[in-house]
């Protein structure tokens, strides 16, 4: 395999980071149930043509084509729509002492519609974006990033914060229901108006207009087929991740992944093949490093990941 210059960089990125990176459990994570038109689920190094029944885990993109809907659903029965030309990453890795939130998920483009049950003593949901972050506790809300961000709360409110990456440290904005809110820049000052924005409704997908059905119930524990898409560019996604400083944890991810492969064609015990260095990975990294004359760091760093990459 070919390492890129970007993923020489990471290693030491990976060993500093106090994040927590893992994969989500199988009984609590969201899966796809509705697909329209061509999207892909992409997972580290690899690309799929998203179907129903497909979970989504810690770092997985999905994709949407021009014409396509996603729906995502969660075990409370909340859900996630994701309009055309949209790109989402799900359950952005936090900083260690994090407040509570499921999520946070990130939307880098496009169109979100969220919406989320009403539950009781439950963590709310965050929906982060390279304009501001938005957490909701209960409510309808969609969003839009393009040429800036925005939202409309169609029912209960949220608080949107400054984008994680701006370093911002404000208190945060409430924004109730019937009211839409904007921000050219991560550092502008956001606007709230006390009215749904007409161009913003205009433009909005005909699907958000409507409730889809329910498909959890259905859906789960359905054994999704896994198609590799063939349009899948791994270089283009590895790049978006890199433009978001938050989403840097999820390059390392993706570079533990990749040498957890290596090491597995090397007939060595990684365990999953999950994109964490667990104690089993470190020890195969060990036991490889020590195969090949390097130091026994038990950490993918730059002598390591060249070896690997002559095989």
């Amino acid at each position: 395999m070919h390492l890129t210059s970007w993923t020489r960089g990471i290693s030491s990125l990976l060993l500093l980071l106090p994040f927590t990176v893992g994969a989500a459990a199988n009984d609590a994570a969201p899966v796809v149930t509705i697909v329209e038109g061509r999207s892909t689920l992409a997972s580290g190094l690899h690309g799929y043509i998203a179907v129903p029944g497909m979970q989504l885990r810690q770092c997985e993109i999905v994709q949407t084509g021009p014409q396509s809907l996603v729906q995502v659903e969660f075990p409370d029965g909340s859900r996630i729509e994701l309009g055309p030309d949209s790109r989402f990453l799900s359950d952005v890795p936090t900083p260690v002492g994090s407040a509570r939130a499921i999520g946070p998920y990130f939307l880098g483009s496009g169109w979100l519609k969220l919406t989320v049950a009403k539950r009781d003593n439950a963590p709310p949901y965050r929906i982060n974006t390279p304009y501001f972050d938005l957490v909701m506790n209960s409510g309808v809300a969609v969003l839009n990033v393009a040429d800036g961000g925005r939202f409309f709360i169609e029912q209960g409110s949220a608080l949107a914060l400054d984008a994680s990456g701006a370093r911002g440290g404000g208190a945060g904005t409430s924004v109730a229901a019937n009211q839409t809110y904007s921000r050219k820049s991560a550092e502008s000052r956001p606007g709230v108006v006390n009215r749904a924005d007409p161009a913003f409704v205009k433009s909005m997908p005909p699907s958000f207009r409507d409730t889809l059905p329910a498909m959890y119930a259905k859906v789960k524990g359905r054994t999704a087929q896994l198609k590799p898409a063939p349009d899948y560019d791994y270089a283009a996604v590895s790049a978006w991740l890199n433009t978001h400083p938050e989403l840097h944890p999820c390059i390392a991810g993706d570079l533990v992944r990749s040498v957890q492969e290596m090491l597995k064609r090397e007939g060595l015990d990684v365990g999953p093949i999950d994109g964490i260095l667990g104690p089993r990975t470190a020890a195969a990294l060990r036991e490889f490093q020590q195969q090949h004359g390097l130091a026994r760091s038990g950490e993918p760093d730059e002598a390591t990941l060249k070896e690997l990459s002559k095989r």
